[in-house]
């Protein structure tokens, strides 16, 4: 039975891929039958969103002009908190299985009771990690778009 089902298999996709190679054949005998040097013809290189915002733009040098707006994949230093003895800590992320939490400081992975600049970590959770340095504790939070 499981025989039958692999053959099976096998025809559909030789029957499926002849069909390709057929379609593209036709598609090309087409192209060089009414004359058509390029299949795809050019479409307008700028997206509808950014005539939207500029109107229109007719040249090279009207796309130069547009005032781009924030980077969304740099990070907004106004999001980042820093403590007092913080400065300069960021926590890229967190990672755990059932037993192992770790946090990613500055790069570098860190696990309970790791020392990240003088400060130990005491606590590592879902969304922020919890450092101590003299008695005082100091949390880093997970940068969440």
């Amino acid at each position: 039975m499981l025989k039958d089902a692999d053959v099976k298999k096998k025809i559909e996709l030789t029957v499926t891929g002849i069909g390709v190679v057929i379609f593209i054949f036709l598609i090309i005998s087409y192209a060089q039958k009414s004359g058509h040097k390029k299949i795809i013809s050019k479409i307008n290189a700028y997206p509808a969103s950014t005539m939207a915002m500029t109107g229109s733009l007719e040249s090279k040098e009207s796309w130069d002009k547009i005032k781009w707006g924030k980077d969304p994949f740099l990070m907004d230093a106004s999001n980042l908190k820093e403590h007092q003895g913080m400065t300069g800590l960021v926590l890229n992320g967190i990672v755990s299985d059932r037993e192992n939490p770790y946090a990613i400081i500055n790069n570098d992975v860190v696990k309970l009771g790791d020392k990240v600049n003088d400060m130990t970590v005491i606590e590592i959770n879902e969304k922020s990690v919890i450092l101590e340095q003299d008695g005082q504790k100091h949390t880093l939070e997970l940068n969440v778009y």
